[in-house]
């Protein structure tokens, strides 16, 4: 009975002759059936559009740039804007774990304040790209880790089975740290296996990791400066990394007032000094246990991190029907949630076996599916490369002219009723008001020609794809559309000018010898670069810049409704023959570290740390003859490492791994370490 219902509900309502009629009467000729009105009282409809970005961080979409430094983000704040997005997000701004060597290592953090030494940068670089974001009213949320602090490692505990915490958070925490084991009331959270949701909120599971006691009152002073810290050098909000694994004042046991006391102080510090709402929302894979959702979600937005799986799997099927059983955390506060298509951890988990990561396509169309709704905003993972590193750009997918679309769509559509449906292949997703009308169309295969119906919303006429800039005419609820590769289309009333799109084979990167890099841009009735400062140099559509020399180059597109500019930086260098070159070293890194290689393959079997390199005006020279891969890794000074076959965990700061194409290529670029 219910599966009728459920098909009974994709059947679009025709408004007009709905007369009831006896089985014996001769059915409707289907021009008659045909005839449509939509149920809305439309003011006229726009014929012009100009995009705005909502004026509040909770009504729009985030890019999650993972990973990235503040001066990587502040560069790329013009592309974000143009994109559509509301918010950026950091990672972690806490002192990371060894340094921050390695993605994980801001998820153990060592201090309640922005760090002074992290490959994301400076609490003033973070200054600068909140003041610049402020700008172009992008709103910046900080990743914070509130539920635990950072372990010695996996394998040091206490007597009583929790993790040790690293005393290294001495150095930024003494009084924490000092109290870790208090008899009375210590710092971390000391019993295992308590039933209920106290095995939740008083021991973390994940990492063998030291569980904070949020109960206490210097812990929840130390938050609370973080937060304030955060503020005061334009943090708009926060994303609570565990958010569930802390315990919440409506907690029937285990309860304390650390959110009030943290977050709840915060917002009344941001609104006294902006006079604005601060944003927040708390991480909560899968639901707490035994508890309420609404324990935590009447303080602050929370993850949705299931909804988008029925979305996926019809993608996957090529079954829309599918996708309209995706469910949300909360029905009854919809406005209250932030989805993904993928996180950060879903990413690194894939890379830990094998990089076998979604398709980029699949990507893009469950983005536009989870955007297109009018209920909470969604994050966009902006994906490192293939080694996770930190403070490199892996990908800049981000600047899709789907995902543009997509955002400016649900930027649009703000408060406007929604609509969804779908049928044979396709996927539909309408939004409405008394002023206007969109929709999403969205093909799950990998047709090109599509023929829809149920536009329930649609009055007759012209409406253009903001995607290819193609008319689409629409009749009586119908529409025939030719989608691109993408299979996806934005129906909106106004006519719009796609904007320009520049490519590069290569963005700020490091070069030997010569580099060909190829441009082309799409959308522009004028495009140049300019290198160094120099005379700009026109081209139509595509040229090749062949660079034998450092150089900072200036691209520009533009056509009658807008206009953008990048700039990139390419770095040469000389390198030593005979050798693999480790280039761009700080002067004082062997003098401030013992630096060690972690060699693998040929003479190095498994692994072996090492020093089997020379130095010679500051590039670090080593023979890779041989073996397949290795890393750089910092210790302090006169650290000894006890068995080189093993991994060390004293390890302060690593570089990612140089193997495949980067050892072919003669030479790694070490300015990050």
């Amino acid at each position: 009975m219910k599966r009728k219902l459920f098909i009974l509900s994709l059947i679009p309502l025709f408004l007009i002759g709905c007369n009831s009629k006896k089985e014996s009467e001769e059915p409707k000729k289907e021009e008659e059936e045909d005839v449509f009105n939509p149920d809305v009282a439309y003011d006229v409809l726009p014929s012009t559009y100009e995009d705005t970005m909502p004026s509040l961080t909770k009504d729009g979409n985030i890019l999650h740039c993972f990973g990235w430094s503040f001066n990587q983000i502040k560069k790329n704040l013009p592309a974000i804007a143009e994109a559509g997005f509301k918010s950026v997000q950091t990672s972690p701004v806490q002192q990371p774990k060894s340094g921050g060597s390695s993605w994980w290592a801001f998820y153990q953090p060592l201090s309640f304040s922005i760090a002074d030494n992290s490959p994301l940068g400076t609490k003033e670089e973070l200054k600068e790209m909140c003041d610049a974001a402020e700008e172009l009213g992008i709103s910046v949320i900080c990743d914070i880790v509130f539920n635990h602090l950072a372990n010695i490692d996996d394998k040091s505990f206490e007597p009583d089975g929790t993790p040790m915490v690293s005393p290294d958070v001495a150095k930024y925490e003494p009084e924490i740290y000092d109290l870790r084991n208090d008899s009375t009331n210590p710092t971390f959270h000391h019993v295992k296996d308590l039933p209920g949701a106290g095995g939740e909120t008083q021991f973390y599971q994940y990492g063998n990791l030291p569980d904070l006691n949020t109960a206490h009152e210097l812990v929840q002073e130390r938050s609370l400066a973080l937060l304030k810290e955060c503020i005061d050098v334009g943090v708009d909000g926060f994303r609570f990394d565990a958010a569930k694994h802390i315990e919440t004042s409506s907690d029937p046991e285990y309860a304390s007032d650390f959110w009030e006391n943290t977050l709840g102080e915060a917002k009344t510090y941001y609104r006294t000094k902006y006079n604005k709402d601060l944003y927040a929302y708390g991480e909560m894979l899968g639901s707490p246990a035994g508890r309420p959702l609404s324990y935590y979600s009447d303080q602050m937005d929370v993850t949705d991190d299931g909804y988008v799986s029925n979305i996926m799997s019809g993608l996957q099927t090529t079954n829309p029907e599918r996708m309209l059983l995706a469910k949300r955390k909360l029905p009854q506060e919809p406005d209250k949630l932030v989805t993904w298509v993928e996180s950060h951890d879903t990413f690194c988990e894939r890379a830990s076996v094998g990089n076998s990561q979604i398709p980029e396509q699949r990507l893009l169309k469950a983005w536009a599916a989870i955007t297109a709704i009018n209920d909470g905003r969604g994050l966009y993972f902006a994906r490192p490369d293939s080694s996770i590193s930190v403070a490199k750009i892996g990908s800049y997918t981000f600047e899709n002219p789907v995902v543009g679309a997509a955002n400016r769509f649900h930027n649009r559509f703000l408060g406007a009723s929604t609509e969804i449906k779908g049928s044979d292949t396709t996927y539909i997703v309408e939004r409405y008001s008394n002023k206007d009308v969109g929709a999403l169309i969205l093909e799950t295969t990998t047709n090109k020609e599509i023929s829809i119906k149920g536009l329930n919303k649609f009055p007759d006429g012209k409406y253009i794809d903001q995607v290819t800039g193609s008319e689409v005419q629409v009749s009586k609820g119908k529409a025939n559309l030719t989608v691109d590769s993408s299979g996806i289309a934005f129906l909106c009333k106004n006519e719009t000018e796609l904007r320009p799109i520049i490519t590069l084979s290569q963005r700020d990167t490091s070069f030997a010898g010569s580099l060909d890099l190829r441009v082309v841009v799409k959308n522009a009735t004028q495009m140049s670069y300019q290198i160094n400062g120099g005379t700009a140099v026109s081209f139509n559509g595509s040229t090749t810049i062949t660079l034998d020399q450092t150089a900072t180059i200036t691209f520009k597109a533009s056509n009658s409704s807008f206009s953008i500019e990048r700039e990139y930086t390419y770095k040469k260098y000389d390198l030593i023959p005979g050798y693999f070159n480790v280039v761009n070293l700080r002067e004082s890194l062997f003098d401030d570290y013992d630096v060690y290689l972690w060699s693998w393959g040929g003479k190095y079997e498994n692994g072996l740390w090492n020093q089997d390199y020379t130095v010679q005006d500051g590039v670090m020279l080593v023979d890779t003859t041989g073996i397949t891969g290795f890393l750089i890794g910092l210790f302090s000074k006169g650290y000894t490492i006890k068995v080189p076959t093993l991994w060390d965990s004293g390890i302060i700061k690593q570089s990612g791994d140089i193997k495949g194409d980067i050892l072919t290529s003669g030479f790694y670029d070490g300015g990050d370490l």
